[in-house]
């Protein structure tokens, strides 16, 4: 039972960037006075069973993986659940979740460092732009929910709130220090999935218009980020183009003594774990990419200019 208080406790001071907060914290989850909650943190007191349930429901901890013993090679993962009934819902919690949970390790850590390759196009960018977003929006429902749809993409009803969450996770996003590592084919394959919309009949040519006037906009903000070598947050920004295409999307992230890694699927859901072997692995998988990859921030000039040049012709000639 000792493994499993000791992952509770860390959970939730991962949460909180002092003492007195992960007590309130705590009191705000289970129902106790101060004082029984400071003796659950100092591990005076253990967890019951139903307060151990309670903490890692309110935080997506699965109690099974605080049960393993050291050197058991099963490792727990986190996936939204986007097949329910409500997957906008479901993908909004998800982008709170993420950004709450940046936002908690860049309070405690300044220095806090992120490696992202991408396999689509750049959520630090392309978040800030609504009718980018929608497409990846659209091939969800396109294809888990195609028998409920209307002929036109544009009558799905996204809440505002989902827009804004997007435009948060990118400022966020932009606020740690980056690499990040770009398939060479992510702005050819997403105007293929535009094209194919377009030519279904499910997205009109208004909104076409719309996705490359936004497209040629974060194209402006790559290449000024790209230019400078830092984020639009003031963060330094290290980006590479990959010579080879790899089959994901892969983020890891380090900062406050806290590791985290995640794959992209499903466009728009994110698979996740905690586990230092599998985050460290996933570290240097991330970072061997670069291995592949030609640098086109602060002195590549020559190469800068050639790859934005090159995407600008895409986006002009394609839509």
């Amino acid at each position: 039972m000792s493994r499993i208080n000791d992952g509770l406790i860390k959970a939730l001071k991962s949460r909180t960037p002092g003492k007195g907060n992960t007590v309130n914290l705590l009191m705000d989850i289970l129902p106790m006075g101060k004082e029984a909650a400071y003796r659950r943190l100092r591990g005076e007191i253990p967890f019951t069973l139903e307060e151990a349930a309670t903490i890692s429901e309110k935080f997506n901890i699965s109690l099974d993986s605080l049960f393993e013993k050291p050197g058991n090679e099963s490792f727990d993962f986190k996936l939204q659940a986007l097949f329910s009934e409500d997957p906008l819902r479901e993908y909004y919690k998800m982008l709170d979740d993420i950004v709450s949970g940046i936002e908690l390790i860049v309070a405690k850590d300044p220095n806090t460092v992120s490696h992202r390759a991408y396999r689509c196009l750049p959520t630090e960018f392309m978040f800030r732009y609504d009718s980018l977003t929608k497409i990846y929006i659209y091939i969800l429902h396109y294809q888990l929910y195609y028998t409920n749809m209307s002929n036109n993409q544009k009558d799905l009803d996204i809440p505002q709130a989902v827009f804004a969450a997007q435009r948060r996770a990118a400022e966020v996003l932009q606020s740690v220090d980056t690499i990040l590592i770009l398939d060479k084919h992510i702005f050819g394959d997403y105007i293929g999935i535009v094209k194919y919309f377009l030519n279904m009949g499910l997205i009109d040519e208004q909104e076409v218009m719309q996705i490359k006037s936004e497209l040629f906009l974060m194209l402006d903000d790559m290449e000024k980020c790209a230019s400078s070598g830092y984020s639009i947050q003031g963060k330094p920004m290290d980006m590479y183009i990959s010579q080879i295409s790899f089959d994901a999307t892969y983020s890891y992230m380090e900062g406050a003594g806290i590791r985290s890694c995640s794959i992209t699927l499903y466009c728009i859901d994110h698979l996740s774990c905690l586990n230092q072997k599998v985050t460290e692995n996933h570290r240097l998988w991330v970072k061997s990419l670069v291995r592949f990859s030609t640098q086109i921030s602060v002195s590549g000039e020559l190469q800068r200019n050639t790859y934005f040049s090159k995407q600008r012709h895409l986006v002009e000639t394609m839509l």
